[in-house]
């Protein structure tokens, strides 16, 4: 009976042992690989902060050289139109909190940084030198103006973007009892981006007392997104003629949805003739020249393979 039950309990340490041992290694292969996923955060997150320094750091750098040259910038603003450039810097969202005067200033400076580029590439006699640096000229006073420009768009974009699921959330908050004000202000509030931005700059200024079309004006003046003018439309209707706006809000957001499918099924149609024309007209003419030319240096550096070789003696 003894025997029985020794020869039991080793059975039993024999199956149990290794299960415990395989147990212990999966637990320490788990630490381990949620110690090297921690490792693997932090270390990304410090990259990521220290890249986000790096490059606040020369923005910070830039703007005070901006700001030093911002009065002798405005004075002689070179091929500047000053409408153009105000109505660009307000649609982008006024980037580090600049003014015109700014915005010229940061022009100087960018093209003084890009300028030298060119000179110092020139002055190291570099293969096209000459056009390179006459490039660096041109592209140092206007790759400040595109840059603001293309800032603008992104955000005029991005407005367009947001409207669907702002006009939802609005509607769902009229529906709840809240009034038209107090929704557009809790619901801007409580979200983030370029167009509750505009809305709370709204609300601020019916507050303190600005005529309600007015700053309706000024949020079209601010912005060209055509779907800020849906959102007036039916704000206006809302204050002015008592108009529900709850069920037109949720209406025009499908609406604006469908035409956001309608408007990329049209690019991506429009798309596939563009890839065209580029391939017959840039890729198709390189390849043809490519193969011509390797067809041609055979003949010139090995004719006796095409038995050509007396009209080269």
């Amino acid at each position: 009976m003894n025997g029985a039950i020794i020869g039991l309990i080793l059975i039993l340490v024999i199956l149990v042992f290794p299960l415990l041992l395989i147990s212990f290694i999966y637990l320490w292969m788990y630490a381990a690989k949620r110690q090297n996923v921690h490792a693997y955060i932090n270390k990304h997150e410090r990259e990521v902060r220290s890249k986000r320094k790096f490059k606040e750091g020369i923005q910070d750098k830039l703007f005070q050289a901006a700001n030093y040259v911002a009065p002798t910038a405005a004075k002689y603003p070179l091929f500047a139109k000053k409408e153009r450039d105000e109505t660009l810097l307000v649609q982008a969202g006024n980037p580090m909190e600049m003014n015109l005067k700014q915005f010229y200033g940061m022009r100087l400076v960018v093209f003084f940084i890009v300028f030298f580029i060119g000179w110092f590439y020139f002055i190291l006699g570099f293969p096209f030198r000459g056009f390179v640096f006459l490039i660096s000229m041109a592209g140092g006073l206007f790759v400040t103006n595109l840059w603001i420009w293309l800032k603008a768009r992104e955000r005029q974009e991005q407005i367009s973007l947001e409207m669907p699921d702002f006009l939802d959330t609005v509607s769902v908050s009229l529906v709840a009892g809240a009034s038209l004000d107090g929704a557009l202000k809790h619901v801007s509030e409580q979200s983030e981006g370029p167009l509750s931005e505009e809305i709370r700059r709204l609300i601020r200024e019916l507050e303190l007392g600005v005529p309600r079309r007015r700053a309706y004006h000024n949020l079209l003046k601010r912005n060209k997104a055509k779907e800020l003018e849906v959102l007036v439309q039916a704000l206006l209707q809302g204050s002015e003629l008592g108009v529900p706006v709850s069920t037109t809000f949720r209406v025009q957001a499908e609406d604006l949805r469908a035409s956001r499918g309608f408007s990329a099924k049209e690019k991506a149609a429009k798309a596939s003739p563009k890839i065209t024309i580029v391939t017959t007209m840039l890729v198709v003419p390189s390849i043809f020249l490519f193969i011509v030319g390797l067809l041609f240096l055979n003949f010139m550096y090995q004719p006796e393979r095409f038995g050509i070789n007396a009209l080269f003696q």
